[in-house]
């Protein structure tokens, strides 16, 4: 039963906002008014001013909805919002049979529209809060970084690149992914699966809410239903045929007593025995640690010393302790990041862990002396490789008195050419001076101000640039669009933010600016070539 409303009627309706529902003799606090259901909200206005809406909620802001009892004397509708207020309707119509009908229609078309909004809200909130992380992320950066704070101003305030090609310009991309990497992931609580709680949509149907992280942590949790989703699915059966199935199989209700039948049919019949399989071969392949594993260490107890063994376990309580065992082992298994290839020897990592364990640096004796090793990259030139039994002694005996003799005759040459050490001292000082002098008064530096805008400009114009010549060779439409993009950047980064900077400068010290201005130059150069080149084909 739907009765739509013309919206000249209606004033307060949104643009595309409909009524689904209008119900004329309702009363709120004891006031005669109309209430309608449209696709957004329920509203009740006045009977004397039904151009206003009197009582509005959404139903996002609504909990749930009760109703009075069929013994009761009164037919009401009571909405319960998310503060706990309550906000209660009686139906008066005159004839006393259709109140409850009225009630029953509008009961019914707000059950189906605030599941709609739950769900619809189920499948936002990963991804905003997936937004509101990146979000943080990237403010935290720009708080840290004086430096990455005026690039953004400068280029992404300033109309010169959008904000999602900065985050992708390498330094920023850079600091972007290691402070992703600080970020520690969140695990799977042990209760996912009670968000996924099946409610019963008053048709004898159960419905189940499924969201992205919900199916996520399913598949971590077990591994064999992500392998048969990803063979049955799409090529085989529907996404929801297979969250159907898989709610009705033994394998969901594998630890109740009344499981349910139909194994024929069961897309999950043997996973629970693979499963089991797969468990117990890891287990056979791990080793016990003694430094983890305290029954190991109970080899030799006296009384009152050692560990206590409880031998008279109960029956019932060995499946509940394998089952979080299982549960635990397949979660760790699927969120491990190491890499197998890399993973040390199991005896080698024993062996690091007893040293870290028996060793005490604190009782270790102080070494006073220190020596630096000597690496010898060509032992040829240090003499290791010469032996003496290629030389007789008489002819080493010779050339130490031939050595001797050069030594004690030797004179220098030339001594009256040169100078003393205070007066060469003297003339390079003074050399030096007239370089600097010069150089200074040829090349004049501009004002540390002007020296750190400069710094910026370069580091901005670099960033800007690096994004146009990575498009290069344009293979696909994506690179294309991008060095279009780029390339309207640099254009307006040189007729605003380099030409703004190299007003600033004198005249004189614009030279510092013309390299970057070749630069952008001849990037514009090659892009002009490029679309050239593309018109010709």
């Amino acid at each position: 039963y739907q009765r739509r409303v013309r919206g000249s009627m209606l004033p307060w309706l949104n643009c595309g906002e409909n009524v689904l529902l209008e119900v004329k003799n309702t009363k709120f606090k004891k006031e005669n008014g109309a209430l309608f259901v449209t696709i957004n909200r329920v509203v009740w206005t006045h009977v004397n001013n039904p151009s206003t809406p009197a009582v509005q909620y959404e139903y996002s802001q609504i909990k749930a909805q009760r109703i009075s009892p069929d013994s009761a004397p009164k037919v009401r509708l009571q909405l319960v919002l998310h503060d706990d207020t309550t906000v209660t309707f009686h139906f008066n119509n005159p004839v006393a049979e259709l109140q409850k009908a009225e009630r029953e229609r509008v009961k019914e078309l707000l059950v189906q529209l605030l599941q709609k909004n739950k769900t619809n809200n189920a499948k936002e909130e990963p991804s905003k809060k997936k937004l509101t992380k990146e979000l943080e992320i990237k403010q935290k950066i720009l708080q840290g970084s004086e430096e990455m704070f005026i690039m953004y101003k400068t280029l992404v305030s300033g109309g010169i690149i959008s904000a999602e090609d900065f985050w992708t310009i390498p330094k920023a991309a850079e600091l972007l992914s290691a402070e992703q990497d600080l970020q520690q992931p969140s695990g799977i609580t042990s209760a996912f699966m009670s968000e996924a709680r099946p409610e019963v949509d008053g048709c004898n149907s159960i419905q189940y809410n499924l969201t992205p992280d919900i199916i996520q942590s399913i598949f971590h949790t077990y591994p064999m239903i992500k392998r048969r989703h990803q063979e049955m699915v799409p090529d085989k059966i529907t996404e929801k045929d297979f969250w159907t199935k898989f709610f009705q199989s033994q394998y969901f209700h594998k630890d109740k007593s009344n499981a349910s039948n139909g194994a024929k049919n069961d897309l999950f019949l043997n996973l629970a025995v693979e499963d089991e399989e797969t468990y117990l071969q890891k287990l056979l392949m791990c080793e016990r640690d003694p430094l983890l594993d305290l029954s190991e260490s109970n080899n030799s107890k006296s009384e009152g010393f050692g560990v206590m063994q409880f031998d008279n376990c109960s029956a019932g309580s060995k499946p509940l302790v394998r089952k979080y065992n299982h549960h635990s082992f397949m979660i760790c298994q699927n969120f491990s990041k190491t890499d197998l290839n890399n993973q040390k020897p199991a005896d080698l990592v024993k062996r690091e862990q007893l040293k870290e364990i028996t060793k005490h640096t604190d009782l270790e004796k102080i070494s006073t002396q220190s020596s630096v090793p000597l690496n010898l990259s060509k032992s040829r030139t240090t003499g290791a490789d010469i032996g003496v039994t290629h030389v007789s002694s008489g002819k080493a005996r010779q050339a130490l008195e031939k050595t001797k003799a050069e030594i004690k005759n030797f004179t220098l040459a030339k001594m009256h050419e040169c100078i003393s050490s205070q007066n060469a001292f003297h003339a390079m000082q003074e050399i030096t001076n007239s370089i600097s002098s010069n150089h200074q008064s040829k090349l004049p530096k501009p004002g540390t101000n002007l020296m750190e805008e400069i710094r910026l400009c370069y580091l901005n114009a670099s960033q800007i640039l690096c994004h146009f010549w990575m498009c290069f060779p344009v293979t696909n439409s994506t690179l294309e669009e991008k060095a279009n993009r780029m390339a309207e950047s640099i254009q307006k980064y040189k007729s605003t933010t380099l030409q703004h900077t190299m007003n600033k400068l004198p005249s004189k010290d614009t030279r510092f600016l013309k390299h970057l201005s070749d630069q952008l130059d001849l990037a514009l150069f090659t892009h002009e070539q490029w679309t050239l080149r593309k018109g010709k084909r």
